[in-house]
């Protein structure tokens, strides 16, 4: 150990300090001056668990170009790194891909563990000794470890036959023959199975070997056979009740459960059932459900192991025939950004150095599923069976439907609809949990129907509301500012704004999502509010117009207030009708000012010039910012790849 005897302690001692992955790369590299056999010998010495996984026969020699796969105890990686790191310029020194058990980060394989949690802890456990220097797996744990690995990582790239009597697919070009590897393995360890992908899954299942399906489903993403074989075995990725999600809570973030569930229906999920898992329920989760990868991750701390389901439904899913995603948005991708948003919300006001995880989440209704299955409580299911069958009963539009309307349909649907007395207006249809929502329109459509811009109604019944079908001439925009989703509303629009929140908090009201976007002109009828589902009362005293939500939005100091998603629930505000970016104008001066006062509009319309300026000018500076940083990577990376291309010659 010439090579690293020198340094074997120092790098212990670095170890062992429990510092933070710094360099978070399962391909890394032997350090300088260190060579195979002083790698390995330093592992044994310190006692550290590994297994190199294959191609080890000829070891200390390494093909030109290979790397070496290992596998390593969680609790060992870090010492690990002390003679393994991550380079952006690949040295010309051995190169190695590195795997801990549950995949911690640096570790993983497409950000999910590498084996199966029961086949890494085998392979760990019962590896040997090769000519007394290298640990490997023991001959099953080596075919075992291989299937695995041709079978759900290599797919039909390992040239493995599909199935029995398929002919076996080409092996030109692979960079191993894994029929005839596979073949000798399984002499050697005394397996006797048919070398086809369907019967190595099958082998692998039955000694509980493969992955959890939502592992199998992110391997799928570049393996064609397994995505046939999910689908063939579990059915389609919908599961036969579109819309069904799983929201699992974990242990660090059980306090959180009723915000968890009063979030769910701000991103437009109904909740139907909540299960605290019981001990056994939990050991179940633990090893089923997020490829039983239950780490830290890329936060500060662990969130522990799953603690609660929250079973929800995708309202959006109620209409039949209705899509589920949002404009612009992967269907795929719905419960992900989901769950991403209210996770954000959750960690809310929490220092970055004690963040974690507090909630994981099914992806489609095949894995939730797939999740509740490890209750082993079928009344579970059929009780969110039925409470869905009782949605999608009640989401009925009362008119036939000319065409769905573009929203997010969090609580209600729109539609253009045929009444047979008004003929083509606009029906918003409320989910079954939104009726309070449906009572604010109402309410908005009846004491404040004198206001102009409230929309007209012209029906109304146990869930929907129908108006006119407004068109939206775009009269009340002054001009669209740079750089931001957000416009200028013209002076006049903005007084009238102005009025409306006066008339607002004299009646002891306040709307909490009077946006620009709300706002529409119709060329016969005017102006607009088309939202008012945020309308609601003070609970007590109100107080000063310029403290109303209608004018922050946000509601400081208000319990029991709904609020929409442009107002966190950790108080940040949604740009309104009032923002002086909007306006040109101070909250004050404007709230203050007469509907048809000349100074005020001409003051507005210098104050939304310069405004606009300001706007241009930081978006012209962030996005030459951003074009300096976009260039400078790009020339970095060229250089750095024709560096490594030099090297490699």
């Amino acid at each position: 150990m010439s090579g690293i005897s020198s340094v074997s302690g120092r790098c212990v001692t670095v170890a062992r300090r429990a510092l933070p992955f710094r360099r978070t790369r399962t391909r890394r590299y032997l350090n300088a001056g260190v060579d195979l056999d002083d790698f390995f010998d330093f592992l044994n010495g310190q006692g550290i668990r590994y297994a190199v996984l294959r191609w080890f026969e000829t070891l200390p020699e390494v093909a030109p170009g290979e790397d070496i796969d290992i596998l390593v105890a969680d609790e060992d990686l870090d010492l690990v790194g002390a003679v393994l790191t991550s380079h952006r310029l690949p040295p010309r020194r051995q190169k190695f891909d590195v795997y801990s058990v549950t995949g911690l980060p640096g570790s993983d394989y497409r950000s999910i563990p590498y084996f199966s949690e029961p086949l890494a802890r085998a392979v760990l456990e019962r590896a040997v000794l090769l000519r007394d220097r290298y640990r490997v797996p023991s001959p099953l744990d080596h075919f075992d470890s291989m299937a695995y690995h041709a079978v759900y990582h290599k797919g039909d790239a390992s040239g493995l036959p599909r199935s029995a009597g398929a002919a076996p697919l080409a092996t030109a070009g692979l960079e191993h023959d894994y029929l005839e590897i596979l073949g000798e393995l399984a002499e050697a360890a005394g397996v006797s199975v048919p070398l086809t992908m369907d019967d190595l899954d099958a082998y692998l299942t039955g000694k509980g070997l493969r992955p959890p399906l939502d592992t199998l489903d992110k391997l799928s993403a570049s393996n064609d056979w397994l995505r046939h074989r999910i689908e063939e075995q579990y059915g389609p990725v919908d599961g036969g009740i579109p819309g069904l999600s799983v929201f699992v809570l974990r242990e660090r973030a059980i306090s959180m459960l009723a915000r968890l569930q009063d979030e769910l229906p701000r991103e437009g999920f109904e909740p139907l059932e909540t299960v605290w898992l019981d001990p056994a329920a939990v050991q179940r989760a633990t090893a089923a459900v997020r490829g039983g990868n239950w780490g830290r991750g890329p936060f500060a701390v662990g969130g522990g192991p799953p603690a609660a389901y929250v079973v929800a439904y995708d309202l959006r899913a109620a209409l039949p025939g209705a899509p589920v995603g949002t404009a612009g948005t992967d269907d795929a991708r719905r419960v992900l950004e989901s769950k991403l948003a209210i996770r954000r919300r959750l960690l809310a006001g929490v220092p970055p150095e004690h963040r974690y995880n507090p909630v994981h989440s099914s992806d489609d209704p095949r894995q939730a599923l797939d999740y509740l299955a490890v209750l082993r409580d079928d009344d579970v299911l059929d009780r969110c069976r039925q409470k869905i069958g009782r949605i999608r009963a009640e989401t009925v539009f009362p008119f036939p439907v000319v065409e769905l309307l573009p929203s997010h349909r969090r609580r209600a649907i729109s539609a253009v609809v045929v009444h047979p007395e008004f003929g083509e207006c606009v029906c918003k249809l409320f989910y079954p949990s939104a009726v309070r929502f449906l009572a604010r329109e109402l309410r908005a459509r009846t004491d404040f129907a004198a206001l102009p811009e409230v929309p007209a109604m012209l029906a109304s019944g146990a869930n929907w509301i129908l108006s006119p079908r407004y068109t939206d001439t775009g009269a009340h925009v002054r001009r669209r500012l740079p750089g931001v989703q957000h416009v200028q509303l013209k002076p006049q629009v903005s007084l009238a704004m102005a009025e409306l929140a006066r008339a607002l908090h004299e009646k002891g009201s306040f709307l909490l999502d009077l946006s620009p976007a709300n706002l529409l002109t119709d060329r016969a009828e005017g102006l607009k509010v088309i939202d008012w589902e945020f309308l609601q009362e003070f609970p007590g005293e109100p107080p000063g117009l310029l403290r109303s939500p209608t004018v922050l939005g946000r509601a400081d100091d208000l319990v029991d207030v709904d609020t929409p998603l442009g107002v966190s629930t950790s108080g940040s505000a949604a740009v309104t009708v009032f923002n002086p970016m909007v306006t040109g104008l101070p909250r004050r001066l404007l709230l203050g000012a007469a509907r048809r006062s000349s100074p005020i509009v001409a003051l507005a319309e210098l104050g939304m010039v310069v405004g606009w300026l300001r706007r241009g000018v930081r978006s012209a500076v962030r996005d030459a910012l951003r074009g300096s940083e976009r260039v400078a990577r790009r020339s970095v990376r060229r250089s750095v790849a024709a560096l490594a291309q030099r090297r490699t010659v």
